[in-house]
């Protein structure tokens, strides 16, 4: 198994959710309805791409690891050493072969990247959470909530 590449981004996921996007698909629109069983899992598959659903609207760090085959998967966030509080696993369809983050202040992806590139459009993913764990108050700095999404060939 060997990394194909990985990114580690400052982010905050406007209205708790964010989104991998193949940028090829000119028919992407997010849910505009959540349902209870995408709060459960939250994530939504789509045709071409994935909705992540976050504990709130503060910031995040996503970090993005592109794989040859499937990784092992720490059982804690690796700096911290912390759970995960919540770990999920989807089928996803890139057609392109590539795919950008975006979010609901920019739904559609920049036209020149940052594009993740993949081996197959067929693809795993196993997205682990580590939230914050107390109250929300955005007038007091809290640690962000990692947000790990790990990708490989189907």
């Amino acid at each position: 198994m060997a990394l194909r590449g990985w990114t580690s981004l400052a982010w905050q996921a406007d209205y708790g959710q964010f989104y991998l996007v193949d940028p090829g698909d000119a028919a992407f629109r997010p849910p505009e309805e959540i349902t209870p069983e995408m709060e459960r899992c939250s994530l939504f598959v789509l045709p071409a791409g994935l909705v992540v659903y976050t504990e709130g609207c503060l910031q995040q760090r996503i970090d993005i690891a592109i794989h040859d085959a499937e990784p092992d998967h720490p059982p804690a966030e690796p700096m911290s050493g912390n759970p995960w509080t919540r770990t999920g696993m989807a089928e996803l369809s890139f057609p392109s072969r590539r795919f950008s983050i975006s979010s609901p202040s920019s739904p559609d992806p920049l036209p020149c990247g940052p594009f993740f590139l993949l081996d197959s459009a067929a693809a795993k993913a196993r997205i682990n959470w580590m939230e914050f764990q107390g109250s929300r108050d955005d007038s007091v700095p809290v640690e962000p909530d990692v947000i790990s999404i790990a990708l490989w060939p189907a």
